[in-house]
């Protein structure tokens, strides 16, 4: 399965246009316009962010850009600089520090928090009596507080588990989930229920 070339979602700033890496531009901006068209007056008065997965966008294609979103009546933002995240320290004495993806059919486990400078692949564990902050893309299960500590969390830059553990509660990935947000989150119990919040809300 193949990634669209342009996503366009809204966010609680605006709307944010997503442009695949290696996508040609001729077929961006046509599908951008037939976005558009199709979603005619819903997006009125709109400030658009843009996000290129190659990391930048030509002079002339960013002002070509402009030109289709001012005739829907939207407006282009500069490009912010990227905004430093910082994780959560571990409030656990005992910190487990991998350097390294973990994966498939590979299970960590560890008395205290563990801290993954890299993804957990599908099919991989990760068991801890602490949190688990994982510096990439968790897509395997992970266990925090497992030896009943409720106020654990699990943190991942992208954070697609097959299951999730903390303490007792254990939640799973509904089946229809969409596509990742493209920030951190963080799961911690909440009335005995496993959440999922972006990071900065918890500022």
């Amino acid at each position: 399965m193949t990634n669209e070339p342009v996503i366009i979602k809204g966010t609680k700033e605006g709307v944010t246009i997503v442009v695949e890496e290696n996508s040609n531009f001729e077929d961006v901006k046509k599908i951008i316009y037939e976005k558009l068209q199709n979603s005619r007056n819903f997006f009125t008065g709109a400030k658009v962010s843009l996000k290129a997965k190659n990391g930048f966008l030509k002079k002339e294609d960013y002002t070509k850009l402009q030109e289709i979103l001012s005739d829907f009546g939207m407006s282009l933002q500069e490009a912010k600089s990227p905004k430093t995240l910082i994780f959560p320290k571990p409030n656990r004495s005992r910190v487990l520090l991998l350097k390294r993806t973990v994966r498939s059919g590979q299970k960590i486990s560890y008395k205290g928090t563990v801290v993954i400078l890299g993804d957990a692949n599908p099919g991989s564990e990760i068991v801890a009596t602490g949190d688990i902050l994982v510096m990439g893309t968790l897509r395997g299960m992970a266990h925090a507080g497992a030896a009943g500590d409720t106020s654990a969390i699990v943190a991942a830059f992208r954070l697609q588990p097959t299951q999730l553990r903390i303490a007792d509660v254990i939640s799973r990935p509904p089946e229809d989930k969409e596509q990742s947000p493209l920030f951190p989150e963080i799961a911690r119990l909440k009335d005995n229920m496993i959440v999922i919040e972006p990071y900065n809300s918890l500022k």
